[in-house]
């Protein structure tokens, strides 16, 4: 049962029961209240009647006649207008009935202590009445009264009373019960849009939102909902990217392997199977050796982008200038080749990184920064204090790189020209691993870049990286 009828059955139910339960206790208070009421005036009536009957009694045995009090008792009362408003009876000590009226019922109980007045309802085919009893003594003799009052119409009002109630509570149910089915309708309407949302988004329709307007707590857990949605749909696209990105990284490093590995078994292949002239057999040599260092190069790469998402590096103390002289140190030979001058302007400065990784990066751009440079030019590699850290920048005068280029740089295997890439021995990785190693030092390579100016790599180190 949806929760919306098990709200309205609830309701009904709480709802039939207090009514019913109301209705019984006014019913029935109504009721005892008209039938104590009956019964006290029956007794104090009782009560009245008897000391009539033991004034006349006193009255007639004063003279000694016993028969007398008896004959004028019975004229008296038959007489008396006020005693024939009611069914009366009078017994005498022996049990002879000395008066009765038509409509009166036996008494039985003629042990009642004298004085005493004992009542009790008793029933008539569908009337009630009220009997009471009481035992006078007058001198020597005792009499035996009953009275009898009829209450039929109380308990006719009482019915007629439940009867009622019954129907005013069956209309007050039925629009209780129409009141709830329309408020609860009205107040689950949020659950409702939340569960059809939530449906939505399971199939796939990752922009369905719960459209709450209101402050309660349900309003709460629909805004709670769509933050879930909002972090899950951002977490889809993020996985959808990166299936994307595995699946491109599979594509273009196959390519990258056939291509060389095409070449170098053509080239082995006919060194193998003719004789060459010492001059095409030094030309096939160079090229399997110029593939062969670019797919160790490109092996070397790999392994170090799997180490990082593998192991946890240990950042320690270092200074900047230390980091800058190694990183130069290492670049050396490769400038060298091209006649190219690295500058290194450095503010001294405790930095808190991996130091391997970090001159690896720094290796990685200047060597991309000689790769896009003419002989003979400058590479600058600064690293200064600046307002939200401390910001390493590699900048050349190379050729620089065209704008809707710069955000796909760090992809593994892109290349902007890949043919001068792969003349150079570049693999596309290095960019990639640049990446990786700034993600790792909480910041974030930014390019700067204009076609035939040049163009500059910069990253801003920010306080300790834990």
């Amino acid at each position: 049962m949806k929760f919306t009828w098990k709200m309205i059955s609830i309701v009904a139910l709480l709802l039939a029961v207090a009514l019913s339960v109301s209705g019984y206790i006014v019913v029935r208070g109504s009721f005892r209240s008209s039938l104590d009421y009956e019964m006290n005036d029956a007794r104090e009536d009782m009560r009245l009647f008897g000391l009539t009957v033991q004034a006349l009694c006193a009255d007639e045995l004063r003279y000694g006649n016993e028969d007398g009090a008896v004959q004028s008792l019975r004229t008296l009362l038959t007489q008396d207008g006020s005693a024939q408003q009611r069914e009366f009876s009078i017994l005498s000590e022996s049990g002879t009935v000395l008066v009765r009226t038509n409509g009166m019922q036996q008494s039985t109980e003629m042990d009642t202590p004298v004085g005493a007045i004992q009542t009790r309802i008793v029933t008539d085919g569908n009337r009630r009445f009220i009997l009471c009893t009481q035992n006078v003594s007058c001198f020597d003799s005792t009499f035996y009264l009953s009275r009898m009052r009829e209450i039929t119409s109380i308990f006719t009002r009482a019915d007629e009373d439940l009867s009622r109630y019954q129907w005013i509570m069956l209309a007050i149910l039925t629009v209780g019960i129409g009141i709830t089915t329309v408020l609860t309708f009205y107040l689950t309407r949020p659950i409702r849009r939340i569960s059809r949302a939530a449906k939505q988004f399971s199939e796939g329709q990752y922009d369905k939102r719960a459209v709450v307007r209101s402050n309660d707590e349900l309003g709460q857990l629909a805004q709670s909902f769509n933050e879930m949605a909002d972090s899950l749909e951002i977490k889809i696209h993020e996985l959808a990217d990166a299936a994307q990105r595995q699946k491109d990284f599979t594509a273009s490093f196959a390519h990258e392997l056939k291509t060389p590995l095409t070449s170098v078994i053509g080239y082995a292949d006919t060194l193998r199977s003719r004789v060459l002239p010492a001059k095409k057999q030094v030309e096939a040599a160079n090229y399997i050796f110029s593939e062969g260092k670019r797919l160790e190069a490109m092996s070397f790469a790999l392994l170090d982008l799997f180490a990082l998402e593998r192991e946890t590096p240990q950042f320690r103390k270092t200074s900047a200038s230390r980091i800058v002289q190694d990183t130069a140190a290492s670049c050396a030979y490769l400038l060298k080749e091209k006649n190219i001058r690295l500058e290194t302007r450095v503010e001294e400065q405790e930095l808190n990184v991996v130091p391997e990784l970090l001159q690896t990066l720094l290796y990685n751009l200047i060597d991309n920064a000689r790769k896009a440079s003419e002989e003979g030019s400058i590479i600058r590699l600064y690293a200064r204090q600046v307002e939200n850290g401390f910001r390493f920048s590699v900048r050349d005068n190379g050729r620089g790189i065209p704008q809707e280029a710069l955000a796909r740089l760090t992809e593994a295997f892109y290349m902007v020209d890949k043919s001068r890439a792969r003349a150079e021995g570049g693999a596309g990785l290095g960019l990639a691993l640049c990446r990786q190693i700034a993600e790792l030092h909480k910041t974030s390579l930014i390019f700067e870049s204009e076609v035939g100016k040049g163009t500059c790599v910069s990253f801003v180190l920010g306080g300790e990286t834990e």
